[in-house]
């Protein structure tokens, strides 16, 4: 049986991301948060009305609205400087034991971690849906990739036992963890309350 396809879609009135069966975008879907009618984005990559950053000083989360995204951003809680530069990081990142702290638990942006290691076949079967997921939600999350074998301490700090391995990071702790071989739109479906 077919897994069914979805699509995720950024309102451009209130900034909520819809989750959109595939069939249904031809269709007049809705938002589910205020009503407006979901217009498809141009081209391959969806267009960003706004970006949802948090300040690393106070921890607040702060929508910024992509016109003024290259200007200076400030908190709107403690007026510190917003570290915007770090939406458009290419992804995925590769992540070590020497910035895992500063690219995952400092991260301004929730971090989907995907373990891995060079021997699990399994682990290289899976690697272009981490790069796809990756290239889709750039801007939105922050994808890694950590090699175990490479990370001795962090298998151990965070218990990896088995690859693959998805781990997901927000405001500086672990919220979840869950098997690494799962297909584009689980991770999207899992991903989807953090944006």
């Amino acid at each position: 049986m077919q897994q069914p396809s979805y699509e995720m879609i950024q309102c451009s009135q209130c900034g909520a991301t819809n989750r959109i069966p595939s069939e249904k975008m031809a269709f007049r879907a809705k938002c589910g948060k205020c009503g407006a009618v979901l217009q498809k984005p141009s081209g391959t990559n969806q267009r960003v009305s706004s970006y949802l950053l948090r300040c690393m000083e106070c921890r607040a989360k702060n929508r910024i609205p992509s016109s003024k995204i290259r200007e200076e951003a400030i908190c709107g809680k403690c007026k510190k400087p917003l570290k915007t530069e770090e939406l458009f990081d290419p992804q995925p990142l590769v992540i070590t034991e020497g910035n895992f702290e500063e690219k995952v638990l400092n991260s301004p942006l929730p971090v989907l971690l995907f373990a891995w290691a060079p021997w699990c076949s399994t682990c290289r079967a899976f690697m272009p849906v981490i790069d796809d997921f990756a290239k889709d939600s750039e801007s939105r999350i922050r994808v890694g990739k950590l090699n175990v074998d490479q990370s001795p301490n962090l298998s151990s700090r965070y218990s990896i036992l088995s690859v693959p391995q998805i781990f997901v990071f927000d405001n500086g702790d672990l919220r979840e963890n869950f098997p690494g071989a799962i297909q584009k739109h689980e991770i999207m479906l899992r991903m989807a309350h953090y944006l």
